[in-house]
């Protein structure tokens, strides 16, 4: 008999982060017919995150450096976002500026990638700009749902628990982007595995609030 396996905090949540991603996956393919138009976009979300999720998840098991992917993850992921929050909002000014947000920001993230000596390093710069934007809608969203949508019950509002979901990892994760590059320079491997610890627990709780979202029947 071999020794028993232990497994860190760190580890049992590093499995499981895919788990979230996967359920949001398959809810969405149960679901697609019966969701209404807004939330197809969340669903081709999980459609797109799930490859790349499950391809950057591999190349960390084989201990490789999964960075590359972010570009295409970070501009995949702003766009479908910007597109359900415009079918949700339904703002005519939102409308009018989304293209130019969405081609500034892609166009940004291009040429900050290609501004750097490879794909193998983490550009907190574009973190920051993606995380301050989806905030914005996010915000515009609780907004116009305190001042003009009529929810009965905000338990069962779909674009609540997406955006709570939203809320609480992008407000967590500019604060990473922020201040990793000086965390890694000053301070110990170990804390910087503990605040990745925390992204971890956030990106569990944003594609659990997917699931919930996709799952649930929306209100009238």
């Amino acid at each position: 008999m071999g020794e028993p396996l232990h497994l860190s905090f760190q580890q049992v949540l590093g499995k499981l982060t895919l788990v979230p991603v996967v359920a949001a996956g398959i809810i969405a393919l149960v679901r697609f017919r019966y969701l209404p138009p807004n939330l197809r976009y969340l669903a081709a979300l999980a459609w797109f995150e799930l490859p790349l999720e499950a391809m950057g998840d591999l190349i960390v098991r084989l201990h490789g450096n999964n960075l590359f992917l972010m570009p295409v993850y970070t501009i995949g992921e702003f766009g479908l976002l910007a597109l359900l929050y415009r079918q949700t909002l339904q703002s005519a000014a939102f409308t009018r500026l989304l293209p130019w947000i969405v081609g500034g920001f892609t166009a940004y993230v291009l040429f900050d990638s290609l501004l750097a000596p490879n794909l193998k390093w983490f550009r907190p710069g574009q973190q920051v700009a993606q995380s301050v934007l989806i905030l914005a809608m996010v915000g515009w969203y609780f907004r116009k749902l305190l001042n003009e949508l009529q929810v009965q019950r905000l338990a069962r509002e779909p674009m609540f628990w997406v955006s709570v979901g939203l809320f609480l990892y992008f407000l967590g994760y500019l604060q990473i982007a922020l201040f990793s590059n000086y965390l890694l320079h000053h301070y110990s491997l170990k804390l910087n595995l503990n605040i990745w610890t925390i992204n971890s627990l956030l990106h569990i709780v944003l594609h659990s609030c997917y699931c919930l979202a996709l799952w649930m029947r929306p209100q009238k």
